[in-house]
C-alpha cells in the first residue's frame, strides 16, 4: 500500500475501515430513526411575539404621542428592524410588539423602547400589571443591570416599556428619552423592589 494512508484507515492501525464504517452507518440511522419519529413544532398555533409587519391604529395612535413629545424633549424616534426583546413574563409570549428607538447620538446602542399591543385596555391593564411584576421578581430583576430604572405606559390598548441605566449610557439625553416616555399615558404602577 503507499505511503500516504487516507480514509477510515487511520482510525484504526489494521483493516478496520469495513468495520468503522458500519458501526458509523449503525450510529447515523439510529440518530435518524430517533429524530424522524418526531414531528415538529406546530408554530402557526399561536402569533409569533415578533415586531409585526404594519402597525395597528392603536400603535400609530401611541406613536404620535410619543413622537410629540420626544420632539419636545429635541429626540427624534425612529423605527428599527434591531431586535429588542426585554425581559417579559411568559404571559407575553404571544403579545405584539413593536420596537422603537429614541436616537441618542452618544449612544446608539441606547434608547430602544418596545410597544406592546392588546385587544383592549382592560387587558393591556392586566398585561401592565403582570409586566411589573415580572421586572421586579428573582427571575426578572436578574436580567437588568443592578441600577435599571423603567418606564413603564399605558396608552389604550398598548403599553409602552422602556428600561434604561443611568450608568451604562454615556449620553446625557438618555433621562430625557425616559422623560418624554413618562409624560404620555398613564403610569403602571412598578412594585418596590
Amino acid at each position: 500500500m503507499a505511503a500516504g494512508v487516507t480514509g477510515p484507515r487511520l482510525l484504526g492501525g489494521t483493516h478496520t475501515a469495513g468495520r468503522t464504517l458500519v458501526a458509523a452507518s449503525l450510529a447515523a440511522g439510529g440518530l435518524l430513526a430517533a429524530c424522524g419519529g418526531a414531528t415538529p413544532a406546530d408554530r402557526t398555533a399561536e402569533p409569533f411575539p415578533t415586531a409585526q409587519p404594519t402597525v395597528s391604529i392603536a400603535v400609530q395612535t401611541t406613536l404620535a404621542q410619543l413622537d410629540g413629545a420626544l420632539r419636545a424633549n429635541g429626540l427624534v424616534l425612529e423605527s428599527t428592524l434591531t431586535a429588542i426583546r426585554p425581559a417579559e413574563p411568559p404571559s407575553f409570549a404571544g403579545v405584539a410588539r413593536w420596537p422603537f428607538h429614541a436616537v441618542l447620538p452618544v449612544d446608539p446602542a441606547g434608547g430602544y423602547f418596545v410597544i406592546y399591543e392588546f385587544p383592549d385596555p382592560a387587558l393591556a391593564a392586566d398585561g401592565g400589571r403582570d409586566l411589573a411584576a415580572y421586572i421586579t421578581s428573582g427571575p426578572g430583576r436578574v436580567q437588568f443591570p443592578p441600577d435599571v430604572r423603567f418606564v413603564l405606559r399605558q396608552v389604550g390598548s398598548t403599553l409602552v416599556f422602556y428600561p434604561w441605566s443611568p450608568a451604562s449610557s454615556p449620553d446625557p439625553k438618555t433621562p430625557n428619552v425616559a422623560a418624554a416616555l413618562a409624560s404620555v399615558g398613564s403610569e403602571v404602577p412598578i412594585p418596590r423592589g
